[in-house]
């Protein structure tokens, strides 16, 4: 199954290069971050990574090509959702959804070692699925339970937010797989800041192809691996130097309604 969903910002944000925060928007908090309920040792991790951040395959059909990207579990009352970009989900204005599109959390050199969540349902933004307007690439898997387990009760999920301004601190993770990387450990940008960059949100980090759909996490915790997500990866500077994220604000809440009782 998959979603189109509207959201409530105006049509042509695409052409607007510059969107002040709205002074009575506050922060909202959407989901807390959540730990793991079910014990699982995990085999093959060689550092220190969240197990709620992974990897994610899928099938292109409109041109063959089989791809990957990063995404986290995120905590909702059916404990199955997954965030990631909507590129990651749909191909944008005259694509069409993915197939095959799987969730790998904590992969690690071909390492699953907390399994393989298959998608249930892809939903995204009809402003990314019928224009691929980059204010709206922001996707969302909810999975299959794997066996009698769910995904949030096996990994944990992190908190959601949106309305938190363009100026954060955050941790950022992804499996970049161009430019030396390879893709197959994850990498972390941690306790970056992030900053206005026309109608979307900017920061240093030097992720590339492969990292897009990865967290950026606010009041990131290193012990338990946990934060609130408040952006997506979706695209980078040529050459790199910057990656940039859709602003979390209120179509964050209509994703979040459409997809939380997946």
């Amino acid at each position: 199954m998959r979603r189109a969903v509207e959201a409530d910002t105006p049509a042509d944000a695409k052409a607007s290069r510059k969107a002040a925060v709205d002074a009575a928007a506050k922060p909202s908090q959407l989901a807390n971050p959540q730990k793991a309920t079910t014990s699982k040792k995990a085999r093959g991790i060689r550092i220190a990574t969240s197990i709620v951040q992974g990897k994610v395959f899928f099938h292109n059909p409109t041109n063959g090509g089989d791809y990957a990207c990063s995404a986290a579990a995120v905590n909702n009352p059916t404990k199955n959702m997954v965030f990631t970009a909507g590129h990651c989900v749909h191909g944008g204005a005259g694509g069409t959804w993915a197939t095959n599109w799987v969730f790998v959390p904590a992969y690690y050199n071909g390492s699953r070692p907390y399994g393989t969540w298959s998608a249930k349902t892809l939903t995204s933004f009809n402003g990314w699925i019928n224009s691929s307007d980059l204010n709206y690439d922001i996707g969302v898997a909810n999975v299959w339970d794997n066996g009698s387990s769910k995904l949030v009760n096996t990994v944990g999920g992190m908190g959601l937010g949106y309305n938190y301004g363009y100026v954060n601190t955050v941790t950022v993770w992804g499996y970049p797989a161009a430019f030396g990387y390879d893709g197959e450990v994850p990498y972390v940008c941690q306790n970056i800041g992030t900053w206005q960059d026309g109608s979307r949100v900017q920061n240093g980090c030097t992720m590339v192809e492969g990292a897009s759909g990865g967290p950026w996490l606010r009041d990131y915790n290193e012990t338990t691996g946990l934060g609130t997500e408040i952006g997506v990866t979706s695209t980078r500077t040529d050459p790199p130097a910057y990656i940039d994220s859709p602003y979390f604000d209120n179509k964050i809440q209509t994703i979040y309604d459409n997809t939380a009782n997946g």
